[in-house]
């Protein structure tokens, strides 16, 4: 009795430490988290350093174990839904709505086959019966799955009752989009100032095919491009908006940048379903403003389509694990099938649903064997999708995956140990290029010249992906990693262009929404922890500190690409790759400044040009643009005859000692300099204005 009387204050101090410690432990999350991102950034910027790559390493590895240390716990909302009987329904409407659904089906999959033979049987035509008959197949299967869909499912189990929007919610990802919209389609005749050649090409494609062709049309179940065979859907596109907007360069790039502006919207669908408003919003933040993301949405290509349908794609997949509906899974499988029309990148999405099939099976096979009629549905939806573009590839043998397996680095399964060490010693080199090209060594694609992420992009991915390893038994992780890494292993280092270096990051555009929802769940799982953590008076902090954050990260990558951006050739190590980038910038340079001078005035390029003149580059900046060559100024001078405009001379190197001459002929003229984006020289200038002229 004494005793307990004695040591009171030992054991009062005793129990205050355990509810401190305890407390510290439970709120883990906030400030192991902390450590962690920092620990991962202070490791990205080590990257840097080639001495130092193998801290740097240890750093990341390290940052990586304590965010699963920090988040194991976060809670994701379920896989599938809470086991509930189905039942038979047995009412009359019930009975008429499953044969009404069937009849549907069947209505769908022969119609479906009458597609392709009707274009078998009519190859050439540009939509024809097959085109109709295929897009009434699509409208009756999504019918038909969507009477199957007849039992109400179990509503979404997440942590947060997702299955509610509030209006707050909506004003943000509204506000999100749009942003994301704006920064796409704004300005886009000159960011990027750098006009890549297949900009181009893809609208003189699109032009002649479908709207100054003499003949029909090519049929949209085709390729066109020759040695490139891209399906004719996308560059269709490209013609209808070239019909409403003129022959622009804003109008070529157009339909990308509304792709890539679209996706942010099944995105966030996808990320809130599993992790939560916090991290769909920071998620969609995240893609809506990332610097790559804009950059491939605002340049004239098919790559960011693919982007788009992957995540509608993953969006109704998981999305139908939870709610077992048919029409989910038909959705899913459509946008799979549809985007087969687009980017080729998109031809290794069948391996990875069949690969998330498999796994499926294998791990969860005691929810996934109440799946299989689903996955019909699945497979049926990516066939329709698909449509007689698949008789197209199979008449065209060598279409479909032929690019691809031209340029394969690595083309067998190693049998030996000697092909084991050897395909080692071709792909590690490659791998290591592409794992730096992410936060540290600059693309070499020549279409984007940085690298993929900026540095905290690049800290918070790693911890994501961290996150998404360890809890890899979920299936939207082992979806993300899948597609994620698929991707990294196929479109960036199995498949590499020849005499190219890595990495490549235009073939990596089907993994984005891979990187940018494992951006996303370290920030969820922080917020997460922090609402438990931190007492409430105090929980604005952490709802500050995510809108914080977010702001810096919007601010650096809109600051990078709008201001500090620029393609320059010295980036790149491969020596033909950088010589045709030195290229391309100065056939953009002349071609930008051509089109500010006008039509006004009839360019004169004196002396011998080291470049090849583009002119469809000029022809998609400004029409009517006259373009004239003196090679011999002392013998081809006299223009006095063209006096209907004025004269705008160009000096490129090696021709400077002819700008006398010039101005002795034309005394009233204006000397200029021009430069590229960074202020170097590219060429002189010398303006005669058209009143001159007439005189």
């Amino acid at each position: 009795m004494y005793e307990r009387l004695a040591d009171p204050e030992k054991h009062s101090f005793g129990a205050g430490v355990t509810r401190e410690g305890k407390w510290l432990w439970s709120a883990r999350g906030v400030w192991l988290g902390a450590m962690a991102f920092a620990l991962s950034l202070v490791g990205t910027e080590l990257l840097r350093h080639e001495s130092l790559r193998i801290l740097a390493v240890l750093l990341l590895v390290g940052a990586g174990m304590l965010a699963v240390l920090a988040w194991s716990d976060s809670q994701w909302s379920p896989a599938f839904p809470a086991d509930r009987g189905v039942g038979c329904a047995t009412s009359n409407f019930s009975v008429w709505r499953r044969r009404s659904s069937l009849t549907l089906l069947a209505g769908a999959v022969s119609l479906l086959a009458l597609s392709h033979v009707a274009f078998l049987a009519t190859p050439r035509a540009p939509f024809g019966a097959a085109g109709w008959l295929w897009v009434v197949a699509i409208a009756l299967v999504l019918a038909a799955a969507a009477l199957q869909s007849s039992v109400q499912p179990p509503r979404d189990s997440g942590v947060e009752g997702l299955s509610v929007w509030s209006w707050w919610e909506v004003t943000i990802v509204a506000s999100i989009t749009i942003l994301g919209l704006a920064l796409r389609v704004s300005n886009l005749r000159n960011v990027p100032f750098n006009i890549y050649p297949d900009e181009v090409m893809t609208g003189l494609v699109s032009e002649r095919a479908y709207l100054s062709a003499p003949g029909p049309a090519p049929s949209l179940f085709s390729t066109l491009w020759s040695d490139i065979e891209l399906p004719a859907l996308w560059f269709a596109i490209v013609a209808g908006a070239l019909k409403l907007g003129g022959l622009t360069l804003a109008t070529v790039r157009l339909p990308a940048a509304l792709f890539g502006a679209a996706t942010v919207l099944p995105f966030y669908g996808l990320v809130r379903g599993v992790w939560g408003r916090v991290a769909a919003i920071a998620g969609a933040s995240v893609m809506a403003l990332s610097a790559v993301n804009v950059h491939y949405s605002r340049m004239a290509l098919s790559n960011i389509t693919t982007p788009f349908f992957w995540t509608v794609c993953f969006f109704f997949l998981i999305r139908g694990l939870r709610s077992r509906k048919p029409v989910d899974w038909t959705l899913a499988g459509l946008a799979a099938g549809i985007s087969e029309h687009f980017y080729y990148g998109t031809r290794l999405l069948p391996f990875i649903l069949f690969s998330f099939v498999v796994y499926l099976l294998v791990f969860h096979w005691i929810e996934a064997k109440r799946y299989i009629t689903q996955l019909g549905w699945l497979v049926l939806g990516y066939l329709i999708g698909f449509g007689p573009l698949l008789s197209y590839f199979l008449t065209h043998p060598g279409l479909y995956y032929g690019r691809g397996a031209g340029l394969m680095t690595w083309n067998r399964i190693p049998v030996t140990w000697h092909d084991l060490r050897q395909m080692w010693t071709t792909l590690w080199p490659i791998m290591s290029e592409n794992l730096l090209g992410i936060s540290t060594h600059s693309a070499q694609d020549i279409m984007y010249f940085a690298p993929l992420l900026l540095r905290a992009d690049a800290a918070l991915l790693v911890l994501g992906v961290a996150l998404l390893v360890w809890r890899w038994r979920h299936p939207a992780a082992f979806l993300l990693l899948l597609s994620g890494l698929g991707v990294l292993l196929v479109g960036g280092t199995l498949v590499l262009y020849p005499n190219s270096a890595p990495p490549m990051p235009a073939h990596w555009t089907p993994a984005f929404p891979a990187f940018y929802a494992a951006i996303a769940v370290p920030i969820g799982a922080w917020f997460g922890c922090a609402k438990i953590g931190v007492p409430g008076r105090r929980r604005w902090i952490t709802t500050a500190v995510v809108l914080l954050g977010l702001t810096v990260l919007a601010y650096t990558n809109i600051d990078f690409y709008f201001h500090k951006y620029y393609a320059d050739p010295e980036s790149l190590r491969n020596a033909r790759y950088k010589a045709a980038q030195k290229l391309y910038e100065v056939q953009t340079v002349q071609s930008r400044y051509m089109a500010s001078v006008g039509p006004a005035y009839r360019v004169v390029v004196v002396g011998q040009s080291p470049y090849p003149y583009d002119a469809e580059i000029t022809r998609y900046l400004v029409p009517g643009q006259e373009y004239v060559m003196i090679r011999d100024p002392l013998k081809e001078l006299s223009l006095d005859r063209l006096a209907d405009r004025g004269l705008a001379f160009l000096f490129f190197p090696g021709s400077e000692q002819y700008r006398d001459l010039i101005r002795e002929h034309y005394p009233s003229g204006m000397a200029g300099n021009v430069h590229n984006p960074v202020g170097h020289h590219v060429f002189y200038t010398y303006i005669v204005k058209p009143e001159v002229i007439s005189k």
